[in-house]
């Protein structure tokens, strides 16, 4: 796949902005919108072209702004903004670490209209900022990773806001119980959302408070919020229709406790998507997790008493039902576990089975052999080291809508593998490999036919060179994440052009310990492939002079 035509003249609009006249009066909303973003991922907000960007794009239509992944938006392009006269509906400030308190309250001032607002990773922002925000709009707030935010700004925001619907305020670690609970109190039965992952000062009070005030709740993330005991989501379970829960690393949840919320949960017919990672499971658990007539994803990674046996139950009462399941890192777990899952779910789409050490796979292949085999858009195998190759064949021979497939570790993974993925796989959007024998043909087969990708893990593939980024650069425009640590062989002037060639921004990791002092890579014009030129020879140089 290539560019559109839109997406090659958007590209060359971006940086030429500063050299158009009357360039606003030509573009669609939706275009400016666009641009702005762009703008952003690709660093293009100079000192120059700033006016220019202002003057064309920021006008009172303006309905989605997107300022994400950029070191030049700051809190003088925020309030330049604000004086545009717009009234947007989504806006999303991520990852702009010249952005802080000034800036954001600037902006607060076009935030009356809002409903979707993510301000994320703004690590100068504190709750000074945020108490400006104010509108009666706001559905959706997202304050992940916002850190100096404390329970005086949150409190501050939900009263300001207070039709807030679902609420992110993940790895604010100073926020507890009394922020929690004013949510609860302000929003009420408006809240049907709530992620707080490693909130870890949050403890019973605040699920006691969610179950009292919020009847609607339906989706809460706990992960990591290690003194939030079971007395408490007890009471959520019994009162809110829990449809979505995450308990993993819960640590201070009994495996009582755990017992009583499933069993709750379970009379209620609510919970479809259970996960729980890293908890301590007792048999009862898993015979009342099976008789849930609702589930259909569950994620058991880490349960260490988790074995062939519970599998078997699990899979035996809702197997049938079940979209997603991942069993990684259970350690006790073999390939009965395996049989077990191929007899049984009939409609997976969904299976991780990553860290196995005792898993071969082999009856698992069964499960790709049929029909069911379509099902499927998410495997993940990173790490299972004894699985056969023919295992992995049959997956990507068999499973034509596969869009995420991991096989980091598995040492096994040659070009065969990779041109079978060309052939069979061609909406697969993120793939891992990772210290395997693959070379430049193999991911260039990738790239060339499977134009959707928007991920690719390579780490520790020695033998790679700058001819498969080029290839990744020039046919996957959406690529959005690059893993190459340890690939000496690729050098960063390749990596540059393939972010340049991207629609996205795009995260590179290319840590390069390993590469030799003063390498330098170069194409061959006969041959077409890239070589080391630094360690070459040196032919004395010849002057030409004229015939007389």
């Amino acid at each position: 796949m290539v560019k559109t035509l839109r997406d090659c003249c958007l590209a060359w609009i971006a940086r030429n902005i500063s050299t158009i006249s009357r360039l606003g009066t030509f573009l669609s909303v939706r275009d400016k919108e666009i641009l702005l973003e762009r703008l952003c991922w690709h660093g293009l907000l100079t000192t120059q072209s700033i006016p220019y960007v202002t003057y064309h794009l920021f006008s009172d239509t303006l309905q989605r702004v997107n300022l994400s992944y950029c070191n030049q938006v700051d809190d003088k392009l925020l309030e330049v903004l604000s004086q545009s006269g717009c009234r947007p509906t989504h806006v999303t400030i991520h990852e702009c670490p010249s952005v802080t308190n000034k800036g954001v309250i600037g902006l607060s001032k076009i935030l009356l209209d809002v409903r979707e607002l993510k301000l994320r990773r703004l690590k100068h922002i504190t709750s000074e900022g945020i108490q400006s925000i104010a509108s009666k709009s706001l559905k959706y707030l997202n304050l992940r990773k916002c850190d100096g935010i404390t329970d005086a700004g949150l409190m501050a925001v939900v009263r300001n806001c207070p039709n807030i619907e679902r609420l992110n305020v993940c790895e604010l670690h100073k926020l507890s119980d009394t922020s929690v609970v004013c949510v609860a109190q302000t929003l009420g039965s408006k809240l049907v959302e709530l992620k707080a992952k490693d909130v870890n000062l949050i403890t019973s009070e605040s699920a006691l408070a969610l179950g009292k005030h919020c009847p609607n709740l339906s989706k809460a993330v706990f992960e990591s919020c290690v003194k939030l005991g079971g007395e408490g989501l007890i009471q959520m379970a019994e009162s809110c229709p829990l449809s979505y829960l995450d308990l993993s690393f819960c640590y201070k949840v009994s495996k009582e406790h755990l017992d009583i919320i499933v069993t709750t949960l379970k009379a209620k017919s609510s919970l479809k998507h259970f996960v729980s990672l890293g908890m301590g499971f007792s048999p009862i658990t898993v015979e009342l997790l099976s008789s849930v007539p609702s589930l259909t994803h569950l994620s058991l990674c880490g349960v260490t008493e988790l074995n062939d046996a519970m599998i078997d139950v699990i899979t035996r009462n809702v197997g049938v039902t079940l979209i997603e399941l991942d069993v990684s890192g259970c350690l006790e777990l073999t390939d009965m576990a395996c049989t077990s899952i191929a007899k049984h779910c009939q409609c997976l789409e969904t299976l991780g089975m990553m860290n196995l050490r005792e898993v071969r796979g082999v009856e698992l292949s069964r499960l790709f052999l049929d029909k069911r085999a379509e099902n499927f858009k998410c495997i993940t195998l990173s790490g299972t080291k004894n699985l056969p190759i023919y295992v992995v064949k049959t997956i990507v021979e068999n499973c034509s809508n596969l869009e995420i497939l991991t096989m980091a570790g598995l040492k096994s993974i040659s070009d065969e593998i990779a041109f079978s993925i060309a052939a069979h796989c061609p909406s697969i959007m993120q793939i891992s490999f990772r210290n395997c024998d693959l070379t430049d043909l193999g991911v260039c087969q990738i790239a060339i036919h499977c134009p959707k990708l928007i991920m690719i893990a390579l780490a520790g593939i020695h033998d790679l060179t700058d001819k498969c980024i080029i290839a990744l650069a020039e046919n996957c425009p959406c690529l959005n994440e690059l893993y190459l640590s340890g690939c000496a062989k690729i050098t960063k002037q390749a990596v540059t052009y393939l972010m340049d060639c991207a629609i996205d921004w795009v995260f590179v990791n290319h840590s390069t310990p390993n590469a030799p002092f003063g390498l330098l890579m170069a194409k061959d014009l006969d041959k077409g492939e890239y070589t080391r030129v630094d360690d070459l020879p040196l032919e004395p140089l010849v002057r030409r002079t004229n015939a007389m």
